[in-house]
């Protein structure tokens, strides 16, 4: 085939196929893909967004028994003040008394 020929088969068959076609053709495999990544990134970003929430809740539960554990923190230090309060004067009373019966023993 001769330069000519293949020139004038090229052009038929642009002519015939359209270079329209072709930019078409193309577009849509551009969309195509576009559309795949955003399918993949709303994918990461709904997962994100679920990671997230769950690890919120897990902080809010933390925080909760945090206050809870000052609360019995707080409530378990006025008891060993008022155990210390009453066992203080019984430890007064039982050292006199001891002292009392050692000087007695003594004698």
């Amino acid at each position: 085939m001769s330069n000519e020929t293949i020139i004038t088969l090229l052009v038929a068959l642009i002519g015939a196929f359209g270079v329209k076609e072709i930019w078409v053709i193309w577009k849509k495999k551009i969309d195509i893909k576009a559309r795949k990544d955003e399918s993949a990134d709303n994918k990461l970003s709904t997962l994100y967004m679920t990671i997230i929430q769950d690890l919120k809740i897990q902080i809010q539960k933390l925080e909760n028994k945090v206050d809870l554990l000052i609360s019995e923190n707080v409530e378990l230090r006025e008891e060993v003040s008022r155990l210390e309060s009453v066992l203080k004067p019984n430890s007064i009373y039982s050292a006199r008394k001891k002292k009392t019966d050692s000087s007695t023993k003594a004698e």
